[in-house]
């Protein structure tokens, strides 16, 4: 890739300059994963939406459904996320009694699925099949396999 030379400036519409930026649009792995996970994301929430759920408060019951009790920062680790945004995303949940946390000693707070939380997670995982099949069959069964299997080795290699 061409870079953009602090030391030869190029008008910012020069055709190198428009060249390297197209390059970057079509190669950029942050641009590119966010743009196909908020394509992905709106699919699901769509088929979501008459649960009250998004498709990433879904995931959050999902994990805790498997984990049982987590702490905040082993909970924001599995999911990838900061604390803070960790904090700000599950507030909902909380505020209608779908999780709950409580302070976990040394291991900061805990969280855990409540009882509505679960009913929630039932009632949502029809909508979420729903979702995953029509996901699925517009990119393929193996296609997703695959890819799948390169965003988890892309999530190992790049985590700090």
């Amino acid at each position: 890739m061409a870079l953009i030379s602090e030391r030869t400036p190029n008008p910012p519409n020069s055709t190198r300059t428009v060249d390297t930026c197209r390059e970057i649009l079509r190669e950029c792995g942050s641009f590119n994963l966010r743009k196909a996970s908020r394509v992905v994301t709106r699919l699901y929430d769509d088929i979501l939406q008459p649960t009250g759920l998004r498709s990433t408060q879904v995931v959050v019951l999902v994990m805790l459904a498997v984990e049982q009790d987590l702490s905040m920062v082993g909970l924001a680790r599995q999911l990838v996320l900061s604390p803070s945004t960790l904090s700000r995303n599950i507030r909902p949940l909380e505020r209608d009694g779908l999780i709950a946390t409580r302070d976990a000693g040394k291991r900061g707070k805990s969280v855990r699925l409540t009882a509505r939380g679960r009913k929630a997670l039932l009632t949502a995982l029809p909508y979420w099949q729903k979702a995953q099949q029509r996901f699925t069959g517009l990119v393929g069964v193996t296609a997703w396999a695959e890819l799948s299997d390169h965003l988890a080795a892309t999530v190992a290699a790049t985590r700090s």
